[in-house]
């Protein structure tokens, strides 16, 4: 089996100035707080040449340590990397498209979002030194490719926009991205557990949280011995009874 490449390389600036000027200037989005925390400076930015201006600044000041993540990142994946990949086709029932290369983006930004189409994503270049972290991130993100990549299999006539924030087929599969490394192999390369979104714990269905609720619908999948292609039938199904709680 051919596996997919993995690029890490510093994110360029014109995405940086992209992804982070979404999170400063979209008051719709969910996830700003998380940049603001980080760069607190950017919660009085009025424009984003004022946001590309600190990207700059920030990213000159920290240059020796982003090459430094970039080579301490690529270390702790590749220890991992084929075990990973031979793992997730298993789980999904769905190969690895031929010639892929997925990239790492080292960046200021906080947060970890996915290029779906670019098979890419970025990591926060402050993350070397927690090598667990690290392995969830990568995998967290490239469960998300082979995915949607399942998914389209699946269901044939998605829409492509519905894969991406806020849409119920995003809240699923961001659901779904924990559960899957952790009732896995995959849960021991990392050495914890994966983490769900803290605004998913919060929604409830009846006394369980809805990750509890579908962490439950995965294990009883796995015990009925049901394909990959069942449960996501059963999961979709099931989180559009839910959809009003997002």
């Amino acid at each position: 089996m051919k596996y997919p490449k993995v690029k890490i390389k510093q994110i360029p600036l014109k995405l940086e100035l992209e992804v982070l000027n979404y999170f400063v200037f979209n008051a719709n989005n969910n996830f700003g707080k998380y940049v603001f925390m980080e760069h607190p400076n950017l919660k009085n930015a009025k424009s984003k040449k004022e946001v590309e201006k600190y990207i700059i600044d920030l990213s000159r000041k920290n240059q020796k340590v982003i090459e430094s993540s970039i080579s301490v990142f690529r270390k702790k994946w590749q220890k991992v990397e084929k075990d990973f990949f031979n793992i997730l086709p298993e789980i999904m029932g769905t190969e690895w498209p031929q010639g892929k290369i997925i990239t790492a983006y080292v960046s200021i930004n906080p947060i970890s979002p996915r290029f779906l189409d670019k098979w890419a994503f970025s990591i926060n270049y402050k993350k070397q030194s927690n090598t667990s972290r690290v392995k969830e991130i990568f995998m967290h993100e490239i469960v998300h490719f082979l995915y949607f990549k399942k998914w389209k299999e699946v269901f044939p006539k998605s829409k492509r926009r519905t894969f991406d924030y806020p849409y119920v087929e995003w809240r699923l599969s961001e659901i779904l991205a924990p559960i899957i490394l952790n009732y896995s192999p995959a849960r021991k390369l990392i050495g914890k557990s994966a983490d769900s979104y803290d605004e998913h714990e919060k929604i409830k269905i009846g006394n369980n949280s809805i990750v509890k609720h579908f962490e439950d619908l995965y294990k009883k999948s796995i015990k009925q011995q049901k394909s990959f292609d069942e449960f996501l039938q059963t999961a979709y199904k099931e989180i559009l009874k839910y959809e009003s709680k997002f």
